[in-house]
């Protein structure tokens, strides 16, 4: 297994990553990671089995997935404002053997199954020195699993192509690949704004330090500090969500009329939909910089360069890696140019993934040999993809999936709950926010079942999925049989507001305007 510099082609000193608080070399990321992935084998995370790694926005971070990694395991960035429930969850799918953490939640959910828990916060450097630094073989296959929810509430294991049988040298010159075609460059810093468990930022991310670059993690959001950190002479990217757009957008006093960050080679962006008049105004500040991506775990991907979305705008830009879109109607006939349907991925021969211990969900995204996660959405001439919908009534909020039948499950027992339904309503800040409309049962006060349901939520649910708003309503609407029928509560909040996620699930094929 090479050295971490010699991968990523600088010298062994250069500053690899850092967080305001620490930073490591070259030479002490690859020392402070091959420590880690002995002391997870010595704690019985032998190569092949799993390692939860719920940590927050810091270096120790980057060296245990590192780690992890090179020690054969493979390991999953855990949102870290989980309870210990949700957080229980990912740990019995993937039969975790070790959880690295610096949360109350995953520390809980580690001592409820009896698993050995890497506290960074309990002497994490005395234990490091502990750990044998014999140097970890190339043979050992670890590899990153990314959990996502479904409408059934229940995280869902992705092992991608190549998952548990490509070395680490090849799989990091993979990750940097995916940084290069997506304009990240290998020089200067990454700024890193978001939460470093989430998926596409944290795979790009380190994409970019896989090139050279320095990491740099910013420990929490702050749209001021953000501003000021990309204004540093050596930040040439960063990854961002629609919704820190209209944060920056949004703070006061600011001359908008001047770049604040010249040297920004590529603000990548997805995760949530860019309304086109937000897209423009970034990109009159910041120059013409912004990419834009469209992606889920199970690896769909489309990319739209700087010098293409202008002239086509509101697409999200066509397949790379090999893959093809295809657009099917309710029969999985494929559709021609401007015309919706649901949204296929289909990978080259042989390049499928799968879901961890879950053989039924993974045969129901195909189709063939192309896959789906329900999206709707067309292609125009020139193949490129433009998203009008969803299957799934995903509620997406700053960037992050929202799955209203993980909430209906997490409080339908509440006391005094009749029925209820969440939906995505509309929010100038995050995009979306879970709207909850409730029915009561008979004879029972509102204000102590409302307050008995944010309790509730406060103790089951992470901060970001919890409802903003809760609507008392006489009765859940349903068709005849029982299916609740979302729109009828969802679509009255969407009027006036001009939002993708408005459509809703689309059962034909429409024609869209040429």
């Amino acid at each position: 297994m090479s050295d971490l510099h010699r991968l990523a082609g600088v010298a062994p000193t250069a500053i690899a990553v850092e967080d305001g608080v620490g930073q490591l070399s070259w030479a002490e990321l690859d020392r402070r990671s091959t420590l880690v992935g002995n002391g997870v084998e010595a704690l019985g995370a032998i190569p092949g089995t799993h390692v939860a790694i719920c940590v927050s926005n810091r270096t120790e971070f980057i060296e245990a997935s590192i780690g992890a990694w090179r020690a054969g395991c493979s390991y999953t960035p855990v949102k870290t404002g989980w309870t210990a429930r949700e957080i229980g969850d990912v740990l019995d799918n993937a039969e975790t053997r070790v959880v690295v953490t610096d949360r109350e939640g995953a520390r809980a959910a580690a001592s409820e199954r009896g698993l050995p828990v890497i506290d960074l916060d309990a002497d994490y450097e005395g234990w490091l020195a502990e750990q044998s630094d014999a140097p970890l073989t190339g043979e050992r296959f670890g590899f990153k699993m990314s959990y996502t929810s479904g409408t059934t509430g229940r995280p869902k294991g992705v092992r991608l192509p190549g998952s548990g049988t490509t070395p680490f040298d090849q799989a990091w010159a993979g990750l940097a690949y995916w940084a290069e075609v997506q304009q990240l460059p290998g020089e200067g810093a990454h700024l890193f704004v978001s939460r470093l468990f989430n998926g596409a930022p944290n795979t790009f991310g380190m994409g970019a330090m896989a090139r050279g670059a320095t990491l740099r993690i910013m420990r929490s959001w702050d749209p001021a500090a953000a501003l000021a950190a990309l204004a540093a002479p050596d930040v040439t990217s960063t990854i961002m969500v629609p919704t820190m757009f209209r944060q920056l957008l949004a703070l006061p006093g600011v001359d908008r009329s001047v770049r604040p960050a010249p040297q920004i080679v590529t603000i990548l962006h997805g995760g949530e939909p860019c309304p086109i008049p937000l897209k423009e105004a970034i990109a009159d500040w910041f120059g013409e910089v912004l990419v834009e991506y469209y992606g889920f775990s199970e690896g769909g991907f489309t990319i739209v360069a700087p010098e293409e979305w202008r002239s086509r705008p509101g697409t999200v830009g066509r397949p790379i890696g090999g893959m093809t879109v295809k657009i099917l109607d309710a029969d999985g006939h494929e559709v021609g140019p401007h015309t919706e349907g649901t949204v296929y991925f289909q990978p080259p021969p042989g390049r499928t993934f799968s879901y961890q211990n879950d053989s039924a969900k993974t045969a129901a995204a195909y189709r063939g040999d192309a896959y789906t996660v329900g999206d709707i959405g067309w292609l125009d001439e020139d193949g490129f993809l433009y998203l009008c919908g969803r299957e799934a009534d995903v509620v997406v909020s700053a960037g992050v999936n929202v799955y209203p039948a993980e909430i209906e499950q997490a409080l339908f027992d509440v006391p005094g709950v009749r029925d209820l339904c969440a939906v995505g309503g509309p929010d100038d800040e995050r995009a979306e926010a879970v709207v909850l409309f409730v029915a009561l049962a008979a004879g029972t006060d509102s204000d102590t079942v409302l307050a008995a349901l944010d309790a509730a939520a406060t103790e089951r649910l992470a901060g970001y999925k919890r409802p903003r708003t809760t609507v008392v309503v006489d009765d859940i609407p349903r068709d005849q049989t029982g299916k609740m029928l979302r729109r009828v509560l969802r679509d009255p909040l969407w009027e006036g507001h001009d939002h993708f996620a408005a459509s809703g699930p689309s059962t034909s094929t429409q024609r869209v305007p040429e």
